[in-house]
């Protein structure tokens, strides 16, 4: 993550090309753990998909969640793939 850290400092002024996230379609099996839940899809640009990271990390940083949220470290570590993919 420090990388993607890097990256964002001095890419401020950048202009990034759109990420668009796209979903799976569903499993034939589904675990319980989801059930019920929806899928979407969701398109976001560089500079918000950043702001999206940046968020997430203050979230934890500031404990506002318990530190050891496994949702809340999922989401950061998918967001930082995408970061990474797209830069």
């Amino acid at each position: 993550m420090n990388g993607v850290s890097n990256r964002l400092r001095t890419s401020q002024g950048a202009v990034r090309p759109s990420l668009s996230l796209v979903t799976t379609p569903p499993a034939t099996t589904k675990s319980p753990w989801h059930r019920n839940e929806e899928t979407h899809e969701l398109k976001l640009t560089f500079s918000e998909l950043t702001l999206v990271y940046k968020s997430l990390q203050a979230v934890k940083t500031l404990g506002a969640l318990p530190p050891q949220d496994e949702l809340l470290n999922d989401t950061i570590q998918v967001v930082d793939q995408a970061l990474n993919r797209a830069a």
